[in-house]
């Protein structure tokens, strides 16, 4: 017993007297100077590194219940490199302090037996400064001690086998998305030949339109139908040029609708497909995610008691192989933890618990064994890409949101994303046309709104439509009463021009009370109507109509947010 007690005496006297900052534990380099005052030249500072990570709790500092522990692995280190030392000079035989990167793995290989680890022999040449270069005992000496047991070849295996089957995932997946990419670049070039044939009909219409000349000797010779051909035929090359652009924007105008009515369609279908999916996702996480709240509550509370056990045995100075099981113990707790919190994560489709939870299981590099890391990020992936879609469409910038649609599809989200997809091809649709709009306004020849202004006593649909346009520019409806009013509004140049005030107005900046009255007054006609009468007058009609509709769809949009915010 007394021989005991001097033992703990002389252990804390050593301690203490290396202790010089009181702070109650050794560091790498003390422990380097305690030991090279017990063994003449001691050892490396690499190799008293590794000894710390064998022998401490820590790994990065002794405790004075670690230190006899410690002094051990240091001393086995210690005699071990004299007889590798002498061994290396044997085979250093030109005695330059060098061996070959060849010999240097053999010599290591030979060391390690069956346990030698090409591995980390990889590893290490890799890291090597210069590749292939003479190599010097100091570069070697801890790798030579460091001689692996089963247990670090099976864990080796085990990452050997997980990076194969890693590999192969990502094959799988790489394989998968090259059939995806190649079935969209099909369907892509499907759609392109389809509008490719769609512009070759129309052209070659306007073409035989523009080129169509009545063979009189042939009418002539159609006694009974005479009459019935003379109603129908109509000498489009005599058109005037106004009525063939007017036609023209008819037809694309047309053609543009079948295009919105089709990718509705699609759209349509979409939603149907993503309410399906969305069932069978809430149907399959009942069942793979039930109770895993209180799953990794659990997990979370094991891992907390195995580590105030942990804290205990230190304290205590307990066992070194009781604090190794109880450190294994608390990594299996930990990753544990891990797995749970990500599939709670997964079960609540938020965005940060995700992308936390995701960090974390990555950081641990943990084996996704029940493939909830690929669930994660494809469900992080889309909710990003549903957060950039709803920043885009409150912006209502034509080019952001067109970035935000072709991120879905390049994703391959339309279908979980199907509902936002609709709103905001709805959405890009209107922003389209009205971009359409003030392009056609742009381009209005000075002639035709010279045409409206020249109007003494004007039909009364041009009247209304004009007054309209100047109430959403911000004119009382008394300032239109009379027409010599309007000239002069319509007469305007530079900044207040009608073109220029048109195309720089804001939906967003248009008060509603004005707004409602132009909407009345132009819903007193139709399009066609308007178009009959004057074109130009047509154009602001529906410019009118856009701007209107424009802000109609932002007030529900504020008063949605405001209902939703009490």
């Amino acid at each position: 017993m007394g021989g005991l007690l001097d033992e703990r005496v002389v252990l804390e006297t050593i301690f203490n007297n290396y202790d010089t900052d009181g702070k109650g534990n050794l560091s790498p380099i003390q422990m380097q100077i305690l030991h090279g005052d017990l063994r003449m030249g001691g050892i490396s500072l690499p190799q008293v590194m590794e000894s710390m990570k064998y022998a401490c709790i820590h790994g990065s500092y002794c405790e004075p219940s670690e230190l006899y522990n410690l002094l051990q692995e240091m001393d086995r280190r210690f005699f071990l490199i004299q007889d590798f030392r002498w061994e290396f000079s044997m085979i250093d035989v030109n005695h330059k302090d060098t061996i070959s990167q060849d010999e240097a793995q053999w010599f290591v290989q030979t060391v390690h037996g069956r346990h030698f680890s090409k591995k980390k022999w990889d590893e290490f040449v890799k890291c090597r400064p210069v590749p292939g270069s003479p190599v010097a005992f100091a570069e070697i000496e801890v790798m030579l001690c460091n001689i692996p047991n089963r247990l670090d070849l099976q864990s080796e295996k085990m990452e050997e086998e997980k990076e194969r089957e890693d590999l192969m995932r990502r094959e799988r997946l790489a394989e998968e998305e090259v059939a995806r990419l190649k079935k969209k670049r099909d369907e892509e070039r499907r759609r392109q030949d389809e509008e490719q044939k769609r512009n070759e009909e129309l052209r070659r219409k306007r073409q035989l339109e523009d080129e169509a000349i009545v063979d009189e000797e042939d009418i002539s010779n159609m006694e009974e139908d005479k009459e019935k051909d003379r109603e129908r035929v109509v000498i489009y090359t005599d058109m005037p040029d106004d009525k063939k652009r007017e036609r023209r924007k008819q037809e694309e105008e047309e053609r543009r609708r079948r295009e919105e009515e089709e990718e509705s369609e699609r759209l349509r279908e979409l939603e149907k497909k993503q309410r399906e999916e969305e069932e069978r996702r809430k149907k399959e996480e009942e069942e793979l995610y039930k109770d895993v709240e209180k799953l990794a509550k659990d997990a979370e509370e094991k891992e907390k008691k195995t580590k105030e056990e942990l804290d205990k045995l230190k304290n205590k100075g307990g066992s070194e192989e009781e604090a190794k099981r109880l450190r294994k113990r608390l990594q299996d707790e930990r990753h544990r933890k891990l797995r749970y919190n990500l599939k709670v994560a997964i079960k609540s489709r938020d965005r940060y618990q995700l992308d936390y939870n995701i960090t974390e299981f990555k950081k641990e590099k943990l084996e996704d064994t029940d493939m909830d890391l690929v669930k994660a990020e494809k469900i992080l992936k889309e909710l990003l890409v549903r957060d950039d879609l709803k920043r885009a469409m409150t912006k209502r910038e034509l080019e952001e949101l067109e970035k935000a649609i072709n991120a879905i599809k390049k994703h391959g989200l339309e279908v979980p994303l199907a509902k936002e997809l609709g709103e905001a091809s709805k959405l890009l649709t209107r922003l389209k046309r009205l971009e359409r709009i003030r392009h056609e306004i742009l381009e209005l020849k000075q002639a035709t709104v010279a045409e409206i202004r020249s109007y003494q006593n004007p039909p009364a649909v041009v009247h209304k439509v004009m007054t309209a346009t100047f109430l959403l520019l911000g004119h009382q409806e008394k300032e239109t009463k009379i027409w010599k009013s309007v000239q002069a509004l319509v007469g305007k140049t530079g900044k207040e021009s009608l073109k220029r005030r048109c195309i720089e107005c804001k939906p967003e900046k248009i008060p509603v009370a004005p707004a409602k009255r132009a909407k009345a007054l132009l819903e007193e006609f139709d399009l066609e109507e308007v178009r009959d009468v004057s074109a130009g007058a047509a154009t602001f009609y529906v410019w009118a109509s856009a701007m209107i509709e424009e802000l109609e769809d932002l007030t529900a949009q504020k008063e949605e947010a405001k209902a939703k915010a009490s």
